[in-house]
Formats: structure tokens, sequence, C-alpha cells
């Protein structure tokens, strides 16, 4: 009998591990470096981001002091929109030119940064909920 209730107790621990809730994606991870631009998934549609010259790939800045950039290559030349930034936990809100933005961060790596925001992506008069993703080297 003893056997059996310590079997129990081994099982019920074990199976107190294997369900944490670390399955999931980490949002811990760095935000500060570029993040190059990868895809965007609306609606379980993946759309490639498909606007990267040979030259150069378009990404977004984070800097340590709270400033940033959305870096776009066009011919070849970097045209930089710069930002400020604020991180609330998973939410952070960048500000350009007197307007803010916030998203939330759905998944933050040393690889990957997944952030979903709701706007008019297909400019058709509706909002859609976008996942941008993004990666880094």
């Amino acid at each position: 009998m003893k056997i059996l209730k310590l079997s129990v107790v081994v099982a019920l621990i074990t199976l107190s591990f294997s369900c944490s809730s670390d399955d999931g994606p980490t949002t811990s991870g760095e935000l500060t470096g570029k993040w190059y631009y990868k895809e965007y998934k609306i609606a379980g549609q993946t759309i490639p981001y498909d606007d990267h010259e040979a030259c150069g790939k378009d990404y977004i800045q984070f800097n340590a002091d709270g400033t940033g950039a959305n870096v776009d290559i066009w011919d070849c030349e970097i045209d930089a929109a710069p930002y400020t930034y604020t991180r609330t936990g998973n939410n952070i809100t960048v500000s350009s030119d007197g307007e803010s933005d916030t998203a939330q961060i759905t998944e933050l790596s040393s690889t990957t940064l997944k952030i979903k925001r709701v706007y008019d992506f297909y400019d058709d008069g509706n909002d859609q909920t976008v996942i941008e993703v993004y990666t880094r080297n």
C-alpha cells in the first residue's frame, strides 16, 4: 500500500511540473535591437512581407533609451521614421508625430517578435486584427 501511495504522489508531482505555464510562447525576451519584417497573420492567413530589396531589408529599431525608428530601404537609401516607445508588461505604445498606437506583444524571444494590433490593414475601411511577425539575426 505504501508503494501505491508513493507512486501516486510521484505521478502527481510529475504532472504538476509537466503542465506548467512554460509551454506557451515567451514574452520576456529583449526588445532592444533591430527587428526585420517577416510576415503578417490575419484571420488564419499568412501574408509574407515582400518589400525587401536586394541591398537591404526593412526593419524596426528599438533603442534602450525609449527611442526607435521604422526603417524602410527605398532604392537602396535608408528612410527612417523616428518614434518613441514605452513598454508596460506585454503592451508597447509607440508615439510619432503627435499620435500614439498601443499593441500587445504576444511573443518575444531572442529571434522572434510577434505584435498584435488592430487596424485597417487592407485600407478597405474595416479594421482587422493583425499579428505582425519580425525576426532578428
